[in-house]
């Protein structure tokens, strides 16, 4: 079989063990049909289990003792789907900020609080400068609010939606979208002149500084910092003081992107955590065997449900380990599994690191994310379908030019 350029599955290296998909969290097959699944996958066989229950976790990436990268082969086979079939038409409408307007993310801006369009608005006017704090489309999309504290009062925040990372299209498999995504930011950043980025969404902080470097021979050249990093740094310097303890027993969860940088994050999220006097449980998944949030899980169907329920299989999780409370560090995860909460009447609630923080200092957190999710679930449920019905059930994203003009001041 002739691969593609996006073929980054290391096929030569693989002996067919079987070990990333028997010892994968969701999956846990029995290793002889694990090893069976693995060569249906790698010959372009249909491969039942990955196609109803992969959520695309990520953790098969770990678990190879040869670093083939099987997670990679999943999303080369579903871009291989969706070369042929395209994208369900609600993709349209609720993958990011690219996609035309009015979408979830353009409708979601115009119904927060007043004092979150201001600040929106305040991030949209891009200027020539050497550092900013980059917040992602996550953290825009249904958590301003989090920005709204001493701890990032000193940061220079910008965003728009043309410098959106596309993730979502990297674990969808649509390679040429991510690919284009890559270059155009590579071309915006260089016009921005920026020597320095802080990233307070790990999806957004993987896919620019490994994903695309990696696998669409890309340069940044800037310097790039990740939000626990920052936060941690700032805790030990004095320039975060902890002044009160937060006795409360919480657990985490760990983001996906948070697994090829190791321990370093379950480790720094935990310590954050410990200093400012929380007591940790953990889930039955936890750090490199995480669960996702739910949101790839989309991936498998385009279906919005199957986000849903596999965000109520963590939830239950975060339910079960008799927590207070479920702690998250990446915007993406905050949203989805809070859409969830409110969706499913969860009673956990659900916090961002920052706030415990923000507790930990003495101020009081602008905890809007119950109302944010129950908006964007409502938007994305009702309002979707009436903007789809009358297109094509499937598409295919058409090219985004690397020479799109950047506006700065």
């Amino acid at each position: 079989m002739v691969e593609n350029k996006y073929y980054f599955f290391k096929k030569e290296q693989c002996d067919l063990c079987g070990l990333c998909l028997h010892k994968c969290p969701v999956l846990e097959l029995p290793l002889e049909e694990a090893k069976e699944e693995m060569r249906k996958l790698i010959e372009g066989e249909k491969a039942k289990h990955i196609i109803k229950k992969c959520t695309s976790c990520m953790t098969c990436n770990l678990i190879c003792p040869n670093n083939c990268n099987p997670y990679e082969l999943i999303l080369y086979r579903w871009y291989e789907k969706y070369k042929e079939k395209g994208l369900a038409n609600i993709s349209r409408f609720i993958l990011t900020p690219l996609q035309p307007k009015p979408n979830l993310w353009s409708i979601l801006k115009e119904r927060v609080p007043e004092d979150e369009k201001q600040l929106y608005t305040s991030w949209s006017e891009l200027t020539k400068c050497e550092e900013f704090l980059y917040p992602g489309c996550s953290m825009c999309g249904g958590a301003f609010f989090l920005f709204k504290s001493k701890l990032f009062e000193d940061q220079n925040i910008m965003m728009t939606d043309e410098l959106c990372c596309a993730e979502p299209f990297y674990r969808l498999g649509v390679f040429d979208t991510a690919e284009q995504t890559a270059k155009r930011l590579e071309k915006q950043f260089k016009e921005i002149g920026v020597k320095k980025i802080l990233f307070p969404c790990l999806g957004c902080y993987d896919t620019i500084l490994k994903i695309y470097p990696d696998k669409f021979n890309v340069k940044y050249d800037f310097e790039a910092t990740g939000l626990l990093d920052f936060l941690s740094e700032r805790i030990e310097n004095g320039n975060i003081k902890i002044r009160n303890k937060v006795n409360k027993k919480l657990t985490l969860h760990d983001n996906c992107h948070a697994k090829p940088f190791g321990t370093h994050y379950f480790d720094l999220s935990r310590k954050i955590l410990q200093t400012c006097g929380v007591e940790i449980v953990e889930m039955k998944h936890n750090k490199q065997n995480a669960l996702c949030c739910g949101i790839a899980s989309f991936a498998r169907k385009q279906d919005i449900m199957d986000i849903v329920m596999d965000a109520q299989v963590r939830l239950k999780e975060a339910e079960e380990s008799g927590a207070e409370g479920l702690v998250v560090y990446c915007g993406g995860c905050f949203l989805i599994l809070s859409l969830a909460k409110v969706t499913l009447e969860s009673k956990i609630p659900i916090y961002f690191i920052t706030e415990i923080i923000q507790e930990a200092i003495g101020e009081t957190p602008f905890h809007r994310i119950e109302e944010r999710a129950g908006v964007g679930f409502k938007i994305a449920m009702e309002e979707g379908p009436k903007h789809i019905a009358d297109l094509p059930k499937r598409y295919k994203m058409k090219s985004i030019s690397p020479d799109i003009e950047t506006k700065i001041e």
